[in-house]
């Protein structure tokens, strides 16, 4: 599935999962990051650099989405085997990380 296909469906995703999720421009002044997740007040916000190509967009809300309990709401099959590929990178880079 394309880059542009995926994007619409993990937008979806994280408002299901009550993620507040903004394109911003993040490489202005001292700001120079792709994106990342973060929690205000309790809430939880995705930050995407609106000026990235869809497959860097994906990307950036798939780590985040990775991070989080989907187990509860329904998401396509394909999007899920994609985060559980992204939580188990994750996992393997943490190991290799402890055990270096």
């Amino acid at each position: 599935m394309k880059s542009e296909h995926i994007l619409p469906i993990l937008e979806e995703t994280a408002e299901k999962l009550g993620i507040r999720l903004r394109y911003e421009d993040l490489k202005k002044g001292e700001v120079d990051t792709q994106g990342g997740s973060f929690v205000l007040k309790g809430e939880k916000y995705v930050f995407v650099h609106k000026y990235l190509p869809a497959g860097e967009k994906v990307r950036v809300i798939e780590e985040a989405l990775a991070e989080m309990d989907t187990s509860y709401i329904h998401i396509a099959p394909e999007i899920r085997e994609r985060l559980e590929r992204v939580r188990n990178k994750k996992r393997l880079t943490e190991v290799h990380i402890e055990g270096y």
